[in-house]
């Protein structure tokens, strides 16, 4: 536990986790925690995941959101609100708009280039964050992102291209870094849907092992702890809407404390570092010795 970490991690907020487990959490780990991000509850379009859509849907669903937000706020916890589903009508972003103004304190929105002009023409003052689905993935989209953004969250490849997110800090915006959604990293878009996201998985595999492929698009906390003495971050993002108690606690202290064990315990625990679904069914062919010398060889070249 360094004080590199201090303040750092940015995490998704789940509705099924409970206050009582928050606030254990929050007492274990608030030093390392700078922010929960969260979408409204303002319709199914407002929500990517369909478990969050389900979360959402609940009779309770507003009360505990918002039970939720005052907690993180009583322990000091940044807010950020996340626009980012694809395809929402204007009419209905200029709705969540106000309702941000009206009803909470928020100190930053993640968004898409398609609403960024909306929000900023109500919201002049608000932290802007380039939500990972505006698809950044190369040195000239980096080089096209508006300036109207504070912060830009990048993911896939930039996880081990020093070079690319150097970039993102001289041209003047803060870094989120993604760290376990482990996306396949020639992915265009979310906006061509699951099918196109299962059948890229599976072309992948007509060129790497699954193992391979694992390893490079997952994030280990190994590989955390040496970023993060390489090159300078301002927030590492989990991915972990929704999830359960054990997982956001779980994926926390793995990537705070440097911690791989649990692997041992359980092969599920791959999980905690590459969230992508159709991992799954492999994880008991795999060999977490030969991965983390995949991982460590990926990283030196990094390093080096």
């Amino acid at each position: 536990m360094e004080n590199k970490l201090y303040k750092k991690f940015s995490f998704g907020l789940s509705l099924s986790i409970n206050l009582y487990q928050y606030e254990t959490i929050l007492n274990n780990y608030q030093k390392y925690i700078k922010e929960v991000y969260f979408s409204l509850p303002l319709g199914d379009e407002f929500h990517t995941r369909k478990g969050v859509i389900s979360e959402y849907s609940q009779k309770d669903s507003l009360e505990k959101l918002f039970s939720i937000l005052e907690l993180m706020k009583k322990y000091n916890i940044n807010l950020e609100v996340v626009i980012n589903q694809y395809n929402i009508p204007e009419e209905k972003i200029l709705v969540a708009v106000e309702f941000v103004k009206r009803f909470m304190q928020i100190d930053s929105i993640c968004t898409l280039d398609d609403y960024i002009d909306i929000i900023k023409e109500k919201l002049p003052d608000v932290h802007m964050v380039s939500s990972f689905n505006n698809l950044i993935v190369s040195a000239n989209d980096v080089s096209n992102i508006s300036k109207k953004y504070n912060e830009v969250v990048v993911g896939k490849n930039f996880l081990r291209n020093r070079k690319l997110l150097e970039k993102v800090k001289k041209n003047g915006f803060l870094t989120k870094l993604l760290l376990n959604n482990g996306c396949s990293f020639n992915c265009e878009s979310c906006r061509n849907g699951r099918k196109n996201c299962i059948k890229i998985f599976e072309n992948n595999l007509k060129y790497v092992d699954v193992q391979n492929l694992y390893a490079i698009q997952s994030f280990f906390p190994s590989e955390l702890h040496k970023l993060k003495d390489v090159v300078e971050i301002d927030k590492f993002k989990i991915s972990s809407r929704p999830c359960t108690y054990e997982y956001l606690n779980n994926c926390l202290d793995s990537y705070i404390n440097n911690n791989e064990r649990s692997i041992e315990k359980n092969v599920q625990n791959y999980h905690l570092w590459g969230r992508l679904a159709h991992f799954m069914p492999y994880y008991k062919e795999f060999n977490y010795k030969e991965i983390r010398k995949i991982k460590d060889q990926l990283m030196d070249n990094f390093i080096s």
